[in-house]
């Protein structure tokens, strides 16, 4: 079942289909308010299906797409897939705007319903950046990247930022400026962060956690972190937008020699 919710907008409210089944409540009600928009594909939106033939019909023409996968063998085909501590993987039948039907899957952040999921956190301390090293299981390398981390259900955002600059930093947070909201892979992941420019105060010891891997903290000026993300030392697409948003809110100066860099391609 659905319901006219807001402005217009659709949303499921009790009944959801789960690999054929109709279960009561089970989808919609574990899922963040923002994760249960339906869409409408006559508006140009890609629509979760919810009429339960339709969803079955939509979800045996994908099953083939899962070949290989445990959960496509006699188990889940739609609905919630996987699920950790933190994280949701749902499978969701769509219809489309030009009217093709197919399966796609999202990451859904189980701390979405009272707030953002994280902080990304541009820290400085006497006139420069303070990032650090550490080594992510996903990429399978050593990024440099600003602070950031997920926020735990009950916390704040800006709780989160002092904990996780005193965590992976060390330091006390003297000031804290909020620069915006990001979402950083809106393709596959609901995630939204807010991300936070900082002053830090007093410098004590870090305490990571047991399962991180962290590597040197660096300390750079706005020009040698504008060369960083340039030259590619830099990656992360959260430090990127941190610096970004602080140069577009007048936090930060503009790189100084941005006006003197050429906008042709290097000859190689």
């Amino acid at each position: 079942m659905i319901s006219l919710v807001g402005t217009n907008r659709l949303r499921w409210t009790t009944n959801c289909l789960v690999d054929g089944h109709d279960k009561q409540a089970e989808l919609p009600q574990r899922l963040p308010q923002e994760a249960q928009e339906i869409g409408d594909s006559s508006t140009g939106e890609i629509e979760i299906v919810t009429s339960r033939k339709a969803a079955r019909t939509i979800a045996a023409k994908c099953a083939n797409e899962l070949k290989g996968s445990g959960l496509g063998k006699g188990g889940k085909t739609i609905g919630i897939l996987l699920e950790d501590e933190t994280r949701m993987i749902v499978r969701d039948p769509l219809r489309f705007p030009s009217g093709a039907t197919g399966c796609r899957m999202r990451v859904i952040g189980k701390t979405e319903f009272d707030g953002p999921n994280g902080v990304a956190v541009l820290a400085m301390s006497e006139g420069r950046f303070v990032l650090r090293e550490i080594y992510r299981h996903a990429t399978r390398s050593w990024e440099l990247e600003c602070t950031r981390g997920r926020r735990e259900t009950g916390m704040t955002p800006r709780q989160t930022v002092r904990a996780e600059v005193k965590q992976e930093l060390g330091f006390a947070v003297k000031k804290i400026h909020l620069l915006g909201m990001i979402r950083p892979d809106s393709a596959l992941m609901s995630a939204h962060l807010e991300v936070f420019l900082v002053e830090l105060g007093a410098r004590g010891k870090p305490e990571p956690e047991e399962t991180e891997a962290f590597g040197e903290i660096v300390y750079l000026t706005a020009d040698e972190l504008a060369d960083r993300i340039l030259d590619g030392t830099i990656k992360d697409s959260y430090t990127i937008s941190a610096l970004l948003l602080a140069q577009l809110k007048g936090l930060v100066p503009l790189n100084s020699d941005t006006g003197n860099r050429s906008l042709e391609p290097e000859l190689r």
